[in-house]
Order: structure tokens, then C-alpha cells, then sequence
């Protein structure tokens, strides 16, 4: 476990996680908390933040924080419309609790991840709103609090097949090192970043974050500096806007990793996953013909000739998005080239040889160069003095 950011969690711990809903009744309530009784005790809280915690429409499916003077209440109430509902809509909202001196920012990716979830659960299986899995919050409540204050993340079971992993981010926290090769990955939707609250140079490269495209093609797509573009996804990468993955080709190999067996158990991500990969307009395809796939990419077998010996089960997948989603959910990881240098031998002073270290992946030094992957790898393997590391 992380001793850094174990060590933040008990310096800065979170005092009370709730659920709380609109009655149609009752009004806004907190309908659980964990520890039981904590608004009640807190003179009066539950009052101030009302409006925040039940919040009008303008301010629901954002995050809101509010500041009581003693307390700090973090949430993002949900509205799911549906003629099933007493009032033709549902609204909840689960949140967190701190010391007003403690900072938001390390609990907001957490509790905007906790929001999305618990939207999908209640999406596809009524799960907040029907008393018979309602009666489970409590448990889930009290299992996130704990093993948070503890350890500063958690991995709590909801049900059978679903499993919750939230993790804080402290403020210390390096934010990872973004690379031009790098591919930024939404983990949000657009719709779902406040505009107002992002600065201008966000503001002009996220219409081109789609998955595919590096960080060096982001940055002249919106004739925006490279640096300010990477210093600017970092940010996104360290507040989970957006994840990092490789670049897409179909000369990629990429193999499994130990988590693909915890998919195979996990139902809510296995319906994620089908959802994702399904090609618009085609019956979505069956749990068996994904993990096919998936154990398809192994060592030495491009996903070219992984598409061409599967073309039926493909049929009714993108494998496009397939991949993105085994990175994203560390299903499967790419297998990289390091072109190396026997420096014992004699060789031009052609400048590529300076990227063949050992150090320099494939990915990066098509940046560097301007080289298509097909044009670098023809130069790369025509030397008998470079030998091709894969890992």
C-alpha cells in the first residue's frame, strides 16, 4: 500500500459519507450516512447544505462543494427522468463529509467517479431506488469510509458481480509526465465539463481528444503549443478527466494482464464493455466472443492478423474501442519496441541512432522524426547492427 498516501488519509480524514434523496413526501432527506447520527449531531448542518445536497436543476449532474465554516460538503446529485418514478424523475446524491480546512480536490475525482457509477447501477438496474438493493447502501457506505480513512482508497463489493474502487488523490500527488506520443482518453463526457471552470487552453484542445489522436497531433489540431498541450493534460490526467493509453496501429501486439480474471467475475463492467465495443446499428455481441479476443492478443500476433483470423466475431465489434477499453480498465497492456544499438560496431551518423538506446519506444520516436512506424521499422530492421527489444 501507499505509505504517502496513507499518511494523508489519517492527516486529513474524511468525517461521514451519505446518501442522500428526494422524497416525494418528505422532501430532500439524508436517507443514510456512515457514521449513523453524524448530521444530526453537527447543529444544524444538514440546513445549510440542503439546497447543495438536494440542489436545484441548474446545479444537478455537476459537482458542487460547500463551505459552512466548520464543515465541507462534497457531492453530485444525480436526476434520472423515468415514468416509472413517483414524480417522473429520481434524484440522489452521494457524498462525502471533510474539516473545513482540508482541501475538496483530493476527494472530487472520487466522488465524480462514485456519481457516474451509482448513476449506471441505477441506469440498468434500479439499484439506488428499489428498497430490495436500496437496503445495501448502508453496508457499501460503511465499507467505502472505513477502508478510505485507512488506506485512502478502496475496493468494495456492491452486489455479486460488481466491485467499487475509489481512491483519493492527494495534493502532493506527481502528476504523471505526458509525452507528445501519449494518447489522452476521455473518462467523462463533454457534456459533463463545466465550460466556465476549465481554462482556455483546455477549453481549445478537448474537442480533440478522442482516443487516437497524441498529444503532439492534439496540440497542432488546435494550434496550441506542445507544452502548454502537455502541461495541460496532466492536469486532466491528475483530476481523472482523461486517462493515458498508447497509440492505436494495427501492427500493435499487446498481451493480458492478471486482471482480466476479475473482469470475468465483474457483470457491471462486463455490460460497460459490450456497450463500448458494439458497432452502432449491430446486435451487441456475446461476453464469449469478447474474452475470444481479448486472449487472441498475446506476443508475436499483431492485431492486424488478429482481425483477419477473427473476421466473423469481429463482425459486430470495434475493435478500435475494444482496445482502448482493455488499456483503460488494465485488461490487456501494449507490448512496446526499444530499438537498440550494438555500440561495438561501427555505424553512419545517421541521427535516428541516437533514439536506439534501449530507451526510446517505437511510438516516441515516430514523433521525434516525422517517421511512419512502417518507414522506421523498414530502416530499423535493414541495420543488422540494431536489435528490436520488445517488452
Amino acid at each position: 500500500m501507499n505509505s504517502s498516501l496513507e499518511s494523508y488519509i489519517r492527516r486529513h480524514p474524511i468525517e461521514c459519507m451519505f446518501f442522500s434523496e428526494f422524497d416525494p413526501d418528505k422532501g430532500p432527506k439524508i436517507t443514510y450516512e456512515y457514521p449513523e447520527g453524524y448530521f444530526q449531531h453537527q447543529n444544524g448542518l444538514f440546513d445549510q447544505v440542503v439546497n447543495n445536497v438536494i440542489p436545484k436543476p441548474e446545479l444537478r449532474e455537476k459537482l458542487t462543494t460547500v463551505n459552512t465554516g466548520e464543515k465541507k460538503v462534497i457531492g453530485c446529485a444525480v436526476c434520472i427522468e423515468g415514468a416509472h418514478y413517483r414524480r417522473n424523475n429520481y434524484i440522489f446524491n452521494f457524498g462525502l463529509v471533510l474539516d473545513c480546512k482540508h482541501k475538496s480536490s483530493p476527494c472530487i475525482p472520487m466522488i465524480r467517479h462514485l456519481s457516474k457509477y451509482m448513476t449506471e447501477l441505477e441506469k440498468s438496474r434500479l439499484f439506488v431506488s428499489q428498497p430490495d438493493t436500496k437496503i445495501l447502501i448502508p453496508d457499501i457506505l460503511k465499507s467505502m469510509f472505513l477502508e478510505l480513512n485507512k488506506n485512502g482508497c478502496c475496493s468494495v463489493q456492491v452486489d455479486v458481480t460488481t466491485t467499487l474502487y475509489l481512491k483519493v488523490f492527494p495534493p502532493t500527488t506527481t502528476p504523471p509526465d505526458v509525452k507528445n506520443h501519449d494518447v489522452p482518453i476521455l473518462m467523462v463526457s463533454v457534456d459533463d465539463i463545466a465550460t466556465d471552470n476549465i481554462d482556455l487552453t483546455a477549453e481549445r484542445i478537448l474537442p480533440y481528444i478522442d482516443g487516437f489522436r497524441h498529444v503532439q497531433k492534439i496540440a497542432a489540431f488546435a494550434d496550441v503549443d506542445p507544452g502548454l498541450t502537455r502541461l495541460c493534460i496532466r492536469d486532466l490526467v491528475f483530476y481523472g478527466v482523461v486517462e493515458l493509453i498508447s497509440i492505436f496501429q494495427y501492427s500493435n501486439t499487446y498481451t493480458t494482464t492478471p486482471n482480466l480474471p476479475k473482469f470475468m467475475k465483474d457483470k457491471f463492467l462486463q455490460d460497460q464493455c459490450i456497450k463500448y465495443v458494439t458497432r452502432p446499428g449491430y446486435k451487441s455481441p456475446s461476453l464469449h466472443v469478447i474474452l475470444k479476443i481479448f486472449c487472441g492478443l498475446t506476443p508475436g500476433v499483431t492485431v492486424e492478423s488478429l482481425c483477419y483470423r477473427l473476421q466473423k466475431e469481429l463482425g459486430q465489434i470495434n475493435e478500435r474501442r475494444l482496445i482502448q477499453f482493455g488499456l483503460i480498465h488494465k485488461l490487456i497492456r501494449r507490448i512496446h519496441i526499444y530499438p537498440l544499438l550494438n555500440r561495438r560496431m561501427d555505424c553512419s551518423d545517421d541521427e535516428l541512432y541516437r533514439f536506439c538506446t534501449g530507451m526510446y519506444s517505437t511510438d516516441q520516436i515516430c514523433c521525434e522524426t516525422g517517421l511512419s512506424f512502417k518507414e522506421l521499422m523498414s530502416r530499423l530492421e535493414q541495420n543488422p547492427q540494431i536489435c528490436l527489444c520488445r517488452k
